[in-house]
């Protein structure tokens, strides 16, 4: 947990939809620390999320050119707390961050060398 955390610089990622009375048949975006997502479930049910906007005029912006309400109510409850486990699931510890890694990183090698075939 301590990595996302770091992740998010302490925060918590929040969900939002355009349809507060029913979530489900609203679009559902995911606000994570300085870049909104767009969560879209597939017809087989498998759910991505799409980086939209970096930042909430950006996301409006985006809403009015694809045609969408633009009304955004933060949601609670059990289908927030799906789409954050599934959003959660979906976001690399550690997107860009090789120095945590415990392998060692690659070496450059001189040409009479030949390390993967012993």
């Amino acid at each position: 947990m301590e990595a996302r955390e770091s992740l998010f610089r302490e925060t918590e990622p929040k969900i939002f939809t355009t349809n507060p009375r029913n979530p489900q048949a609203g679009h559902t975006f995911v606000w994570a620390w300085t870049e909104w997502f767009e969560r879209e479930e597939g017809d087989s049910g498998a759910v991505t999320f799409t980086p939209i906007a970096d930042s909430e005029s950006e996301l409006r912006k985006w809403l009015g050119l694809h045609h969408h309400e633009s009304e955004l109510t933060e949601i609670k409850g059990l289908f927030a707390r799906d789409v954050m486990d599934d959003f959660l699931e979906q976001v690399p510890l550690f997107p860009e961050a090789p120095e945590t890694s415990s392998e060692e990183p690659f070496q450059e090698q001189n040409p009479d060398e030949d390390v993967e075939h012993y």
